[in-house]
């Protein structure tokens, strides 16, 4: 298994060929590293467009210009479709008003559990 550990993030291509971008618990999401992540998520996906499950920790923190930052179009050639876990009330607010607020030229989702998200990546094509 392909795997990137980061400050912010465990990136790894499972199984399946999904890559899974899992938030680490405890740390402040902040916009660089968010960079360090997407650089991490292209570099596991030049071979070829992957589908992609991002799976935010119950108590993510984030800094605002995260929540604003556009950083679809670094990995847009590179991503089929992105679902997010989100487990909390919260995480589920505020990874819904990202997809609303940042249109996406991928499809995208919210779950609040991986094998409804691994579901619907599957269906993607």
């Amino acid at each position: 298994m392909e795997a990137i550990d980061l400050r912010l993030a465990v990136l790894c291509v499972r199984a399946d060929g999904i890559l899974e971008i899992r938030f680490k618990p405890g740390l402040l999401t902040d916009a660089a590293g968010v960079q360090e992540v997407v650089e991490g998520r292209r570099r596991l996906c030049e071979g070829a467009p992957r589908r992609v499950m991002v799976v935010l920790a119950e108590d993510v923190d984030f800094e605002l210009e995260v929540t604003t930052t556009d950083n679809a179009p670094q990995v847009a050639d590179r991503t089929v479709a992105e679902a997010t876990v989100a487990t909390t009330t919260l995480n589920n607010k505020v990874a819904s008003m990202y997809y609303r607020y940042i249109h996406h030229p991928y499809p995208t989702s919210v779950h609040v559990s991986e094998d409804s998200a691994v579901e619907w990546l599957l269906q993607q094509t």
